[in-house]
């Protein structure tokens, strides 16, 4: 039943003799019960706003929707993940494990649920197949890293992070003080906001005001730009100050006030999330979980060049796309916050810095 899938893993995706391996880690884990079987499993895409491509796939074998790494990464690449499953058990790229649960998942799915339902038991085959894979997904994947004595690499590796971060901010700061870094080359280049615009989906010719009623994104009146790019704040207002932006997808987490923050970039034109995420959002998304008050309050810009209503379009789809990783992170979707900026075009050093959604806490 699972033969001709484990000879495409092995060809496609490098992982050779562990194709195996991973075709029943990857069974074991989207049925096992005490996550709520495959029905639960179902649920954690639909939560990060994937239900219409969860309802192709079920029954369906011939043509059901495809995922993309950076899906799997917001779904499944949070800590103790499918994802770090794998990394722990089969030595392979991430983006190589990625993109084989992107392949498998669809065609899994469909053959799991005859008739397009969702069944109370598994075939007999699958089960055998599972074998024993399931008390892996019970082994806690940092164990070998913590060490027996409870100390280790892994259990200080945030905060050594957050010193390198913070230090590099505050020797950025010396030296240049609040002079802004030199503009990328997508400052110079015009073709990268006309590239923004006109990669934009068709949809995005919608106007602005109706656009962000649909998505039940706010404009206060009351909230000044610099409210949504915290991360851009001057060093005397607590904000960890990076000393170079990225040109591409990305995400940089920082600090204001002692309270975490993130910036995500984009490419131009798209609106996928970079794959970093849930590595990179863990501060944040920690914070939030212990304060059960807080907010996510998610704000979408985009590079000054093209056509206006089709890059706010894009700004308001690239938040929605960081809204949906933090759900897909544990964040209930009501502690979240789509929040227009005041200028969603005026706060980028440059083209490619502009081309971001800001993410703060508000208390």
């Amino acid at each position: 039943m699972f033969d001709i899938l484990i000879r495409e893993l092995a060809a496609r995706f490098g992982i050779g003799d562990k194709s195996s391996e991973l075709l029943r880690i990857v069974l074991a884990y989207m049925t096992h019960k005490e996550t709520g079987g495959l029905t639960g499993f179902l649920e954690r895409f639909k939560a990060a706003g994937l239900g219409p491509i969860v309802q192709s796939w079920l029954g369906n074998t011939v043509s059901p929707k495809p995922l993309n790494n950076t899906q799997v990464e917001a779904v499944l690449g949070g800590s103790g993940g499918l994802l770090d499953l794998l990394s722990h058990h089969i030595n392979a790229p991430r983006d190589n494990l990625a993109g084989a649960v992107a392949y498998l998942i669809p065609g899994l799915v469909a053959k799991l649920t005859p008739g397009g339902s969702i069944p109370s038991g598994l075939p007999a085959t699958v089960t055998g197949f599972i074998g024993d894979a399931q008390p892996l997904l019970a082994r806690p994947v940092a164990a070998s890293a913590a060490g027996g004595g409870g100390g280790g690499l892994a259990k200080w590796l945030p905060w050594l992070i957050g010193a390198v971060v913070l230090l590099l901010g505050l020797s950025y700061c010396s030296q240049k003080g609040d002079a802004p870094p030199a503009d990328g080359p997508a400052q110079t280049a015009p073709a990268s906001g006309a590239s923004d615009a006109a990669s934009a989906p068709a949809a995005a010719g919608a106007p602005d005001a109706a656009s962000d009623a649909a998505s039940g994104a706010t404009t206060p009146a009351d909230a000044p730009a610099a409210a949504a790019s915290a991360a851009a704040l001057p060093a005397s207002d607590g904000a960890v100050v990076l000393a170079s932006m990225p040109e591409g997808a990305a995400v940089v987490a920082g600090e204001a006030h002692g309270v975490p923050l993130l910036q995500v970039f984009f490419d131009s034109g798209k609106v996928d999330v970079a794959t970093e995420f849930a590595a990179r959002s863990s501060a944040l998304v920690a914070y939030l979980k212990a304060n059960a008050d807080a907010k996510a309050v998610v704000s979408g810009f985009n590079d000054p060049t093209g056509d206006p209503a089709k890059n706010a379009e894009l700004s308001k789809q690239r938040a929605q796309a960081v809204q949906a990783a933090l759900v897909a992170q544990g964040i209930a979707q009501d502690r979240t916050v789509l929040e227009k900026p005041v200028d969603p075009t005026g706060t980028g050093i440059s083209n490619a810095a502009a081309r971001r959604v800001d993410v703060v806490v508000r208390p």
